[in-house]
């Protein structure tokens, strides 16, 4: 009998308070072991650490050389998280290959065959999730991975093993139509703690930020499977050392010295975002209007997630007030329409005012306040500026993203034409309105 054992870590987001007990984990359990691979299933980096901002992700890809992987796939935070450039180079000094069947970055490598001491030949594969309204944007070219699954598979090989940034849903559709033997998922955030099978395939999922690490153990007779064992292992149950959180400190006060080196502006005061007034939304919401040579903005005040915009701005303040991995999209609507998508977006605002949101790269605590630049709403009137807003004109509006991409505003989706305004994210966006002033 022989045993192939494999650590894998999804979707840890730059949670580097967690990374010296992963890197423990990663090599106590390799101990002893003939076979071990050793899989990162991406969204490692994520811009929201001041050193992941500060190293354009290059910290996280040396920190993943410290784990010995055997191969790593990257997910939407890689992928449209950095700009073309950032993500081009990200992996230059990588000690392990990237493998990314979908996207085509130079990095990107197709299937590959690993062969076990005893002979087994595994292939692996990398697929990443196919956000087909954002990608155009990257310059990258995405193809949809069910298309190259009846490609490539099946692979010339003994096990094949899908390292999958895709989702549990899709996950799962994979299994029901494809001969695979082992998909870890990821994306999704899901956890299998002790893993699971679908249609013969095995499943295995470790969650999020680090809070688990995956071990499967695999057992064959010769190259048959004859048993397996998967668990996705809390990593708040394994041992910790006072040096750990003092090097997960230097990482966090390494950044946040790196950005503060760079001096963006200084205003003639600090801004309150507080209730009622939001001056700093407003501020920041007629920027965007600039960037996006449009009249108005339509926001929500939890977008800065600070009380106030300080006056003295470097870009580790605006990454401090505006850690998001989100960009603004330009909308263009008629007058009917306008109207239609705003009321849509006061009345649900004024349920999601308290609600603690997440996901599609917000970093931020609760939704907040609405806030409309350039927009008034008087008397059941709605104004542009100081015009009454007419059914048959046309009007352009920005907004963040997450207002396109998540599920609070379903007429937004389908109304109006719709731009995002690559590559910048909102902190860089301001960043250079402000020194545009200076």
């Amino acid at each position: 009998m022989n045993n192939l054992r494999i650590l894998h870590l999804n979707d840890l987001h730059s949670h580097l308070k967690k990374f010296p007990i992963i890197e423990r984990f990663f090599a106590e359990e390799s101990l002893g072991q003939s076979d071990v691979f050793r899989f990162d299933l991406g969204d490692n980096v994520d811009r929201m650490h001041p050193i992941s901002e500060a190293t354009d992700g290059q910290m996280n890809v040396e920190l993943m050389n410290r784990l010995k992987l055997t191969a790593a796939t990257i997910g939407n935070n890689e992928g449209l998280g950095l700009t073309h450039e950032m993500l081009e180079h990200l992996y230059d000094k990588a000690n392990f290959p990237v493998l990314l069947s979908n996207l085509n970055p130079p990095f990107a490598q197709g299937p590959q065959i690993f062969t076990t001491s005893w002979g087994l030949r595994v292939g692996v594969l990398g697929l990443t999730a196919p956000y087909k309204t954002a990608y155009p944007y990257t310059g990258w070219e995405l193809r949809d991975p069910f298309e190259v699954l009846d490609e490539l598979l099946p692979l010339d090989c003994d096990f094949t093993i899908l390292l999958s940034h895709l989702g549990k849903s899709t996950d799962e559709k994979i299994a029901q139509n494809y001969d695979i033997d082992l998909i870890i998922g990821s994306h999704t955030h899901h956890l299998f703690e002790h893993g699971a099978q679908l249609n013969g395939t095995l499943l295995a999922a470790a969650g999020k930020y680090g809070e688990h690490i995956g071990e499967i153990d695999l057992t064959f007779d010769g190259k048959n499977l004859i048993e397996s064992q998967i668990e996705a292992i809390s990593t708040n149950t394994l041992p910790k050392k006072k040096s750990d959180l003092l090097e997960s400190h230097g990482w966090e006060v390494q950044g946040h010295t790196l950005l503060r080196g760079t001096q963006v502006a200084q205003l003639e005061k600090a801004l309150s975002n507080q209730f009622p007034d939001f001056e700093a939304s407003h501020f920041i919401a007629g920027k965007f209007a600039d960037f996006g040579n449009v009249a108005a903005c339509v926001m929500n005040s939890g977008l800065l997630v600070t009380d106030e915009l300080p006056a003295e701005i470097t870009l580790d303040t605006l990454h401090d007030v505006l850690p998001h991995s989100m960009r603004l999209i330009r909308f263009t609507f008629t007058g009917a329409e306008l109207k239609n998508v705003l009321t849509e977006i006061i009345d649900v605002s004024a349920f999601l005012g308290t609600q603690q949101i997440q996901g599609m790269g917000f970093r931020g605590k609760s939704f907040g306040n609405l806030v409309m630049q350039g927009i008034s709403l008087e008397d059941g009137e709605f104004y542009f500026g100081d015009k009454v807003v007419e059914n048959e004109a046309t009007y352009q509006v920005v907004m963040p993203d997450q207002y396109l991409f998540a599920w609070y505003f379903p007429l937004l989706k389908k109304t109006g034409k719709s731009e995002i305004l690559f590559p910048d994210l909102l902190r860089e966006i301001i960043a250079k309105e402000l020194t545009k002033e200076a």
